[in-house]
């Protein structure tokens, strides 16, 4: 059978894609390698401003609601900050995945699992799959299968990112559930170049985590074990412990491809500040399934559509989320004491997270503060010593004011 979509992978932007297109009328055919419900390596949290992207029910899958969290710096002295209402609805992915294939199914998507991708054909503006021991054919192709996804190398389109790392584990407390963890979350800065370590309340467990820029790989079990003893655990009662890609799109690495469009992780939109993924999963599931209707109804003549509505609404976010990034892990000590003293950054961080604010309005609401920030960021990808400072393993290119003088130097 020849679908109109055809989408590589089932998480939450593979679903979604998978459920709008269908929704609007299109054939789509979604493929996965796992059966689900599938264990997928995630810290679980769906912010309120992702639940409020969805037309779907969260409640079967939210474990607990969080409204607050603990700060610490370098495992030291711990202080909190709460909410009046929910940042974030806890969940596991096992869980939420299956959730969303399953919205997917009733919309008329169909799902064929334990089907691993051999193959991409592209020819006269079609797409030849082969997965497992089947061949299908569509009009257009999703690449959804995340950080580690081959789909789109596969279709012969080049994405290019950098790399973060994390490794999590799981915690199941002895005796009744920790009060002190029931609606609130932890995360631990200055331990880890570029990155953080987090705890995230579920059902009958804590699911513990760090993570950080690749390089730090061989470093993070030491490091895993020590927040655990940190929030007061044994190591050794760690079950589920395993290890996941970030990706972080690197400046030009492709949204779409002819016919091939990427999404999520397998895009690399991940927030760039706290490594969290289901929300531009979301979106991009969404935009693309929008743009991919327009296209097949003959309304737009190819799916560029998709690239310039990401990078007119999505990608400013990222790229001034990277920014506030490579500022706050050049002195993170620095801004810990500022939320220790003022709570500016926690009432910012709560608007962001429920929608009401994002990354660029809260730029704007700086003022002659943000050109200052965007001028460290700049410093901080081109020079060693400051590179060194914020754990960043490789130069990048500057965002703003040095990338400007050297164009403008090139022009002369």
């Amino acid at each position: 059978m020849r679908y109109d979509v055809i989408v590589v992978g089932a998480g939450p932007a593979g679903s979604t894609a998978a459920r709008e297109s269908a929704q609007r009328g299109l054939s789509v055919l979604m493929l996965d390698k796992a059966e689900f419900p599938r264990d997928k390596p995630c810290g679980g949290g769906v912010t309120v401003r992702c639940a409020n992207l969805l037309d779907i029910d969260l409640t079967p899958v939210i474990e607990r609601t969080v409204t607050g969290a603990k700060f610490t710096l370098h495992r030291g002295r711990e202080f909190s900050r709460s909410s009046s209402g929910v940042i974030s609805y806890m969940t596991q992915r096992r869980h939420l995945d299956a959730l969303l294939a399953e919205r997917a199914v009733e919309a008329g998507v169909t799902f064929r699992q334990r089907e691993s991708l051999k193959s991409v054909e592209r020819n006269n503006g079609n797409v030849t799959v082969r997965a497992g021991r089947e061949t299908y054919e569509g009009r257009t192709l999703v690449a959804a299968d995340g950080a580690n996804g081959t789909t789109a190398k596969m279709a012969g389109v080049k994405a290019n990112f950098l790399h973060g790392i994390a490794l999590e584990g799981n915690i199941t407390p002895k005796g009744t559930f920790p009060a002190e963890w029931e609606t609130t979350m932890g995360t631990d800065f200055g331990g880890l170049p570029g990155g953080y370590g987090w705890a995230f309340p579920k059902g009958d467990h804590l699911n513990i985590g760090v993570g950080g820029w690749k390089y730090l790989g061989p470093t993070l079990r030491g490091k895993l074990n020590e927040l655990v003893e940190f929030y007061g655990f044994d190591p050794a009662d760690l079950w589920g412990v395993r290890g996941h890609h970030l990706p972080i799109r690197r400046r030009g690495s492709p949204f779409v491809d002819g016919n091939v469009v990427l999404v999520g992780d397998a895009a690399g939109v991940l927030d760039p500040l706290t490594a969290e993924g289901i929300y531009g999963a979301l979106w991009t599931g969404q935009a693309a399934a929008a743009n991919i209707a327009e296209h097949l109804d003959g309304k737009t003549a190819n799916l560029d559509g998709y690239r310039k509505q990401v990078e007119r609404q999505l990608l400013p976010e990222l790229t001034v989320g990277r920014q506030f990034h490579d500022v706050f892990h050049l002195w993170p000590g620095f801004f810990i004491g500022i939320e220790r003293r003022t709570s500016i950054p926690w009432r910012a961080m709560e608007r962001m997270v429920r929608g009401e604010s994002t990354y660029v309005t809260v730029a704007r609401r700086l003022g002659w503060m943000w050109p200052i920030m965007e001028f460290i960021s700049d410093a901080v990808r081109v020079f060693p010593p400051l590179r060194r400072m914020s754990g960043l393993p490789d130069p990048v290119p500057p965002e703003r004011f040095l990338r400007r003088r050297a164009e403008h130097t090139n022009s002369l």
